[in-house]
């Protein structure tokens, strides 16, 4: 009997495997209280050779996952527009490769160009093949470039889960970054998963609520856990953006992300009472502080965490 539909399965089912083959390459954020601490005095990380994210084109994009308000998207928005120039992303510029070329302080970011909404396509409760899938849905649909200098964002709406890695949003991870090579056949796209944990976990992966506030600095404690956490990923994935494919700077403390997790430093208060440690483009933001590379030294070098360049 002939039966049409077995071949939409079929290929549902290779295109399934496809996006699932690069699991082993993910690297994750962890909720607070999951993090290793590492005394201050030991942080180092070391250069295993792989490529860094060089030059003046790196790009970020985003996905917008879900139900996002306009003033969520403005305040993740303002953010990514401003942050390369900053001091803070000046951090990044410390990292280098093989041939001794550092980091540029340069992230392009344009919100009427460089980000899109994607209304659940792939429904509330998804998995990591699912979102390398909504990345490429976005390329191939022409809603985002194809750009291999590109870093790939999918930020989650507060009422999706996702299931990946052995584990779960929230109970294992608050995001992830990741290369993949199925996302754009004979291309190795950088992408990240990043959720809103407003609802779900705002004790485990929101900044604001980690510090105790009961708001945050721009009144949205979801839209700026996931700057903090969308900031831990952009620098991991920016000094080793092919993580256990051609792994560049990771160390006993993890990614340069990982050092520091969940450490903030100095912080002020805003009008709203809540803690804040820096500002970007006009904003007040909590986000956590950069492992900052202290010496040249190759292959294990000394690091601080830091918010600035001294």
């Amino acid at each position: 009997m002939n039966k049409p539909w077995l071949g939409f399965v079929l290929a549902a089912c290779l295109v399934s495997s496809a996006f699932a083959q690069n699991n082993r390459h993910v690297q994750l954020m962890r909720p607070f209280g999951q993090h290793q601490d590492i005394d201050p005095a030991a942080l180092t990380i070391s250069y295993f050779g792989g490529p860094v994210m060089l030059g003046t084109a790196n790009t970020a994009y985003v996905v917008y996952y879900g139900a996002w308000t306009q003033k969520s998207r403005g305040i993740v928005n303002t953010y990514l527009k401003h942050i390369g120039g900053s001091t803070m992303y000046n951090i990044n510029t410390t990292y280098f490769d093989s041939t001794k070329t550092h980091i540029q302080n340069v992230l392009l970011y344009d919100p009427a160009l460089d980000s899109t909404v994607d209304n659940y396509s792939m429904g509330k409760n998804l998995s990591d093949s699912q979102v390398q899938q909504i990345v490429a849905k976005a390329i191939t649909n022409h809603k985002l470039p194809d750009d291999p200098n590109g870093v790939y964002f999918v930020l989650t709406w507060t009422d999706v889960t996702e299931s990946a890695f052995g584990g779960t949003f929230c109970s294992l991870f608050c995001g992830y970054h990741s290369p993949s090579t199925s996302i754009v056949r004979g291309e190795t796209i950088k992408y990240s998963f990043v959720g809103n944990a407003a609802t779900q976990c705002p004790s485990g992966c929101v900044a604001s609520k980690v510090l105790g506030d009961s708001s945050s600095p721009n009144g949205d404690p979801g839209a700026d856990g996931v700057v903090n956490v969308l900031w831990h990923e952009l620098s991991e994935t920016v000094t080793d953006p092919e993580v256990n494919l051609h792994t560049a700077w990771t160390g006993s403390c993890g990614e340069n992300g990982d050092c520091c997790a969940w450490n903030f430093g100095r912080t002020f208060i805003t009008g709203n009472g809540s803690h804040a440690n820096q500002r970007i483009g006009g904003r007040p933001y909590i986000a956590q502080l950069m492992l900052k590379l202290t010496d040249e030294i190759v292959g294990t070098d000394p690091g601080v965490c830091a918010r600035v360049l001294p």
